[in-house]
């Protein structure tokens, strides 16, 4: 039996509509309507050693919101060094950075972290699939924290140290130390 060959980019379904959750019982359905990429990242994640994982965000693109740009980009940028770069989102599950910019109209869905009650199971074995045996660190609030130790237990490096306005600043040094 001929092995599938792996593709560099993901297979973008032709008239996907992220999806919107506006109730909790949409969840479930949410995480299915990324299938497409979730399949995708498990071979994309073979070759993957090490991650450095980031949260999402209400703002859409995810990359644009102002906590990625003053928090989790500067702490990627340094700490994240040699390591694949992933947005721990729900319904995604885990996005490639690069995705974000490249894909940006795939991931405006709507998607609060309150409605992930029926959908949070999912989303753990999710990410211990993707994540199993692999070298973690981040920069996770105690959300996005929580559902990765869930995952993988408790042997990551999470960077995320005090409040929102703590790492703000600490991004910020970091930023200016790059420049």
């Amino acid at each position: 039996m001929a092995r599938k060959k792996f593709s560099v980019q993901p297979p973008v379904p032709k008239k996907f509509k992220p999806p919107v959750v506006e109730k909790k019982s949409d969840g479930v359905p949410a995480f299915h309507a990324y299938d497409w990429y979730f399949n995708w990242m498990k071979g994309f994640m073979k070759n993957v050693d090490g991650v450095f994982l980031v949260p999402c965000a209400a703002t859409k693109p995810i990359y644009t919101s102002t906590f990625h740009r003053r928090i989790y980009q500067p702490f990627g940028a340094t700490r994240g060094k040699g390591r694949e770069i992933l947005v721990v989102s729900e319904p995604v599950v885990l996005i490639r950075y690069q995705d974000l910019y490249d894909f940006e109209k795939m991931f405006l869905y709507e998607f609060h972290p309150k409605m992930l009650s029926e959908s949070r199971e999912l989303f753990v074995n999710r990410l211990r699939e993707l994540l199993s045996g692999k070298h973690i660190v981040g920069c996770l609030p105690s959300h996005h924290a929580k559902l990765i130790d869930d995952a993988v237990g408790g042997g990551w490096k999470n960077y995320w140290d005090g409040n929102m306005y703590s790492m703000v600043e600490k991004g910020t040094k970091l930023a200016r130390k790059r420049t």
